[in-house]
């Protein structure tokens, strides 16, 4: 949401006074620690020219929480694994584990071609005090959906040892029609369960503008 405004040259403090909406507010739900209100995702949707892509965005991120809640109660009924808030957690989940997100290639806001391919790299760096191993990045939502930006469901993450950084690369394809997109991933084992589940460490992202000519 903070580059579609950016892109559009609106500076924050005026966003949050022609929307309505508290500028620190604002301020929160573009850095991802507020999730946004349907009604402020379409203000920005028409405001900036995004047609109805962060709405699509949102619902697919809702179904995604939907589904990991789903996954959490069968565990729960099985008694098979701890639960956290936000869905089930992997068996070597640990609360010293920690990911950060270091650097990256294709950087949010770049213009591409209608359904034209492109390789997004990630650098990843295990913060924390727990080694990684088998772990991926996966995608949150759909990944196929006609109109939204196209991509594996997962991507191997590489194992890393405390301190080491990886580079996760994915290929992804804007979509057919003009205006911004997003997907969404995060760190998963095998199942799809998340080792980070909680707003504490927010989903790793791509945003891409698809224009009628670069």
């Amino acid at each position: 949401m903070r580059e579609l405004r950016e892109a559009a040259g609106v500076p924050l403090t005026r966003a949050a006074a022609e929307s309505g909406w508290d500028k620190g507010h604002l301020s929160r739900v573009e850095r991802g620690h507020t999730k946004p209100s349907r009604e402020l995702t379409e203000w920005y949707d028409n405001s900036f020219g995004a047609g109805k892509s962060l709405v699509n965005q949102l619902m697919e991120l809702d179904a995604a929480v939907r589904a990991g809640r789903d996954v959490s109660q069968r565990d729960i009924r099985r008694h098979v694994q701890p639960v956290l808030l936000g869905g089930s957690v992997p068996i070597d989940h640990h609360p010293e584990d920690r990911a950060e997100l270091v650097g990256e290639t294709v950087p949010d806001g770049t213009r591409l071609c209608r359904d034209e391919q492109f390789d997004k790299a990630w650098e990843i760096l295990n913060s924390g005090e727990r080694p990684w191993r088998d772990r991926w990045l996966t995608r949150q939502g759909a990944a196929g959906i006609p109109g939204w930006l196209r991509s594996p469901v997962r991507e191997r993450v590489p194992d890393a040892a405390p301190g080491e950084t990886v580079t996760v690369t994915m290929r992804l394809q804007a979509p057919p029609q003009v205006g911004a997109s997003t997907a969404y991933f995060k760190i998963t084992d095998d199942v799809g369960r998340l080792y980070y589940p909680g707003l504490e460490s927010p989903p790793i992202y791509c945003t891409i503008f698809t224009v009628d000519s670069p």
